[in-house]
């Protein structure tokens, strides 16, 4: 990114205010450096309560990139971004169903990760790690907060099930991964799941973490979505497939393109998993979409 307007006046408002209470930088500084003390101790059972290494990091610096966050958005340079999530916030009331379709770990990754707030495509996680890196954070948080805003959303194909994880491959792509899945849905081979897949978090691992619960596409099946994949990548012939997805992932031709999507596609859940029906450009694929046809076939 070669311009970083709404980062670099963040910056110069904290610089001013330094010694303000507005942007307590000691208290999330003092948070990232923990980072160190936890990857020492994260794969004790005492530590993790249960929930795999992998998983217990990332989950440690969702948390502290909320903290600055939080912090951050009180900031008068970053009110497009506190409207933006605000008004988000009211109109998809993220939870869990019967409540509202757009979970909480997908709002947050939507909102902080992929959602930009101009045309520099700039996003609350690329502000975040600016200002973190200006002002000492951890070497070890710095990497993982990176690797939060790297990732995508993606649809998987389920390839295998096992005790260490479940085996991915991206239908975009075609990249493979073995990665744990803590929501508490084992899932089935063969199924096709719209989710967040994080890198390994730990070095000489190689699990990758499902961030985001599962959002279990039951139709249409895998070849309309290669289909679907292809005419996305032929509007775009001049960038790679990584690139072009990576881009359509995260921003979509619409801000709320992949939201309204889940709000729309949503027909059931279980514990750990929200199931969904349609394509994302086939407006009258989805349930809850105005166009939408019962029993239409797509």
């Amino acid at each position: 990114m070669s311009e970083a307007p709404i980062a670099r006046r963040v910056l110069d408002s904290i610089r001013r205010q330094v010694r303000s209470t507005v942007v307590n930088l000691a208290a999330f500084r003092d948070g990232m450096a923990s980072a160190h003390a936890l990857q020492k101790t994260v794969a004790t059972p005492e530590s993790l309560k249960g929930s795999h290494p992998a998983f217990a990091l990332y989950a440690h610096v969702q948390n502290q990139m909320s903290i600055m966050a939080e912090q951050l958005l009180q900031l008068q340079e970053m009110q497009a971004f506190a409207r933006l999530i605000g008004k988000a916030q009211e109109e998809y009331m993220p939870s869990w169903p019967p409540m509202s379709p757009i979970t909480t770990s997908y709002f947050w990754g939507w909102s902080s990760l992929d959602m930009t707030g101009n045309a520099h495509r700039e996003t609350m996680g690329s502000v975040i790690l600016r200002v973190g890196i200006e002002f000492g954070v951890h070497p070890t948080m710095l990497t993982l907060m990176q690797a939060f805003n790297d990732s995508r959303m993606g649809v998987y194909r389920v390839e295998s099930l096992s005790n260490a994880g479940v085996g991915l491959v991206d239908l975009a792509t075609g990249q493979r991964c073995s990665a744990i899945c803590e929501s508490g849905y084992g899932g089935n081979v063969g199924e096709l799941w719209f989710t967040r897949v994080l890198p390994p978090a730990l070095p000489g691992h190689g699990d990758h973490a499902v961030f985001t619960s599962p959002y279990v596409l039951l139709s249409p099946d895998e070849a309309a979505w290669v289909q679907y994949f292809d005419r996305i990548a032929a509007k775009d012939p001049k960038r790679s497939h990584s690139e072009v997805f990576k881009r359509h992932f995260k921003g979509g031709p619409s801000r709320r393109y992949w939201p309204e999507f889940i709000f729309e596609g949503y027909v059931n859940h279980r514990p750990g998993a929200i199931y969904l029906k349609g394509l994302p450009d086939v407006p009258a694929s989805r349930p809850h979409s105005k166009e939408y046809v019962h029993g239409i076939k797509h």
